[in-house]
């Protein structure tokens, strides 16, 4: 696709949507309208797409919402106003997941004052022509297992299958911005999840330590990767470190106690062979075998308390009499 932005002449349909958001009405030659393809289903550079069903009820939800730039979700930064909305079909193109290819296309409108002239001259001469959309969708499934929570990695083959992350379910629509450089090839998209995006409304968008290890994965630099970020990961790898050593140290405990045990329950085993069956195991299978153990020395050893006193057969139940109640 050559181009994501292209100037239309709105008709007397298009100017009785547009004035379902104005205050009076105006006429073609007062306003400024423009087509532009917002988003696709094709795998974007973050390894994940929407689902043709989804762009079809994002283009419901997008009608009357606002463009701005850069995602900035300031009153000075709005610029124009999307009034139609919908998903076309290109016969004969598929997606890179062998799907019909299909993209969602609005139209918008720019009021033609002194105010607007840069912003419409940069539409009009290529400057701007990269869109992105902010929306939130309700579920982000793994194409190879279909769970919303995997180890699979975007970008990645298993066993002959590529994973991508499948958008479905749309939630709400934010906003479309003009921006330098989107995740997808045709338009772009800055794909916001709910409930997450709740939260950034309020703050900066939360980041998980996995966005920022995906980011140095991909190649970006301290400069790109911001440095509450890096803070952020340092803070949290502190954490990992201290409980692996944490738990390093309980299973030395645990291993050193199954030895000891061992050497009760079964002194045939010499301890190297002990030490090689419990460094293939795991924490729950180590405790499972020091309880097992202990069971068993407890039968070989048992415990007997220090003062007990010992049973007699010239024992006397009757002595005892004088102290009952």
């Amino acid at each position: 696709m050559s181009e994501t932005v292209t100037a239309v002449q709105p008709d007397k349909a298009a100017m009785e949507k547009i004035n379902l958001y104005t205050r009076r009405a105006y006429k073609p030659e007062e306003v400024y309208t423009f087509s532009v393809v917002l988003c696709d289903n094709e795998v974007d550079r973050d390894g994940e797409c929407f689902t043709k069903e989804t762009l079809e009820e994002l283009a419901k939800l997008f009608v009357g919402k606002t463009g701005i730039l850069d995602h900035e979700p300031t009153s000075k930064n709005q610029t124009a106003r999307v009034f139609d909305a919908a998903v076309k079909e290109i016969p004969g193109k598929v997606t890179s997941l062998n799907e019909p290819y299909a993209q969602l296309t609005a139209q918008a409108y720019v009021p033609r004052n002194d105010g607007t002239k840069a912003f419409i001259e940069s539409i009009e001469s290529g400057i701007r022509k990269e869109v992105s959309v902010g929306c939130a969708v309700k579920k982000r499934v793994c194409s190879v297992c279909g769970a919303e929570s995997c180890v699979h990695v975007p970008g990645k083959t298993y066993n002959g299958k590529r994973c991508v992350r499948i958008l479905s379910g749309a939630a709400d629509a934010y906003e479309f911005s003009f921006v330098a450089v989107p995740a997808q090839r045709a338009a772009g998209v800055v794909k916001k999840f709910s409930p997450r995006f709740e939260e950034s409304e309020k703050k900066k968008e939360v980041k998980t330590v996995y966005d920022i290890v995906k980011k140095l994965a991909d190649g970006e630099d301290s400069v790109t990767v911001a440095k509450e970020e890096l803070n952020m990961l340092k803070t949290e790898l502190k954490a990992l470190f201290d409980r692996a050593e944490c738990g390093d140290r309980y299973r030395a405990a645990l291993c050193e106690r199954i030895y000891k045990l061992s050497a009760v329950a079964q002194p045939e085993f010499k301890r190297g062979l002990t030490e090689a069956i419990t460094k293939s195991l795991g924490i729950a299978e180590l405790e499972e075998m020091a309880a097992a153990l202990a069971k068993v020395a407890e039968r070989k050893m048992p415990v007997m308390p220090q003062l007990a006193a010992e049973k007699t057969e010239d024992t006397n139940a009757a002595d005892d009499g004088a102290f009952r109640i």
